[in-house]
């Protein structure tokens, strides 16, 4: 696990990822250490991907559905 410089560091690229998806209305999914971040529109490979995603942070022990965006008062939407 990142320590809090680079956590703040995965955040804002997720966000910033996030954001660029939104500019052209495409789907994603994308993980980093510490965090990830989705948006999906009906993409059946982002879907996959993140359905995956989520097995493996239950396997491990993580939240798949922590909004950290809601926890450090950072914009994930």
């Amino acid at each position: 696990m990142p320590n809090n410089n680079e956590l703040n560091k995965t955040r804002k690229f997720c966000l910033e990822v996030k954001e660029l998806a939104k500019k052209y209305n495409l789907p994603f999914f994308v993980v980093t250490d510490g965090a990830s971040a989705t948006s999906n529109n009906g993409c059946v490979a982002v879907k996959n991907a993140r359905d995956n995603h989520i097995n493996w942070e239950k396997e491990n022990g993580f939240d798949p559905y922590e909004d950290w965006g809601k926890k450090d008062g950072t914009k994930n939407q």
